[in-house]
């Protein structure tokens, strides 16, 4: 995976003083594909659609290794959308009166935006007030169900250190139990380490078995 900085935007809400930059990170994963959804997947489709994005979204903050660089918490993001095919899942509308998606793709390449916000000077406590903050008004925004990752990055760097990360992941990427396995490999990966393969059951490999004579009968 690879990161370019884009054009700088503003960022910080309700912290004018600073300023953010999107940057692009681009993820090449081993696999992809398409199917439909998983019973869970429609449920959470259906949530999505009718309810505020504050009762679907998730954010908190992530732990940061010590002396992780910002390069580092990048590539570390892309490995990990390129690890967990459920982040890489989208769900186009479908072709139904109403658009309901009847299908889950999972992307075998990409790229997504993360903000990254300078940040030196401040102390923890203002770090840690500043994340807050961001997590929080970030929380409001929709993860629309045609993008992926099923997650927003924020990053606090002071030049090429990085501070903190915000991540507001959508319930339809991760609910809490898988949530914190995917800090758990973001913490491994931007300490630098290798992880082994990913052994559990794809969404698609999901939505297989539910079709299966074998479900039906049960």
């Amino acid at each position: 995976m690879t990161a370019h900085n884009a054009a700088p935007h503003d960022a910080a809400p309700n912290d004018p003083a600073r300023t953010g930059r999107q940057v692009t990170v681009r993820f090449a994963a081993t696999t992809g594909g398409s199917g439909p959804l998983t019973r869970s997947q429609d449920d959470m489709v259906r949530c999505i659609r009718r309810d505020a994005p504050e009762q679907i979204n998730k954010g908190s903050v992530w732990p940061v290794p010590p002396g992780a660089t910002l390069a580092a918490g990048l590539r570390a993001l892309g490995a990990l959308v390129e690890r967990h095919e459920s982040l890489r899942t989208s769900f186009p509308p479908g072709f139904g009166p109403d658009g309901f998606p009847d299908s889950q793709v999972v992307h075998g390449d990409g790229r997504f935006a993360v903000t990254v916000i300078e940040s030196g000077g401040l102390d923890d406590r203002e770090l840690d007030a500043l994340a807050a903050r961001l997590g929080e008004a970030d929380v409001a925004v929709p993860v629309e169900l045609t993008a992926v990752p099923r997650v927003r990055f924020t990053l606090l760097a002071d030049g090429p250190d990085l501070l903190r990360l915000v991540a507001v992941v959508c319930r339809a990427g991760a609910d809490g139990a898988a949530t914190g396995l995917l800090i758990q490999d973001w913490y491994a990966l931007a300490a630098g380490k290798e992880l082994p393969p990913v052994t559990a059951p794809t969404p698609i490999q999901i939505a297989a078995a539910e079709r299966s004579p074998g479900a039906a009968a049960r």
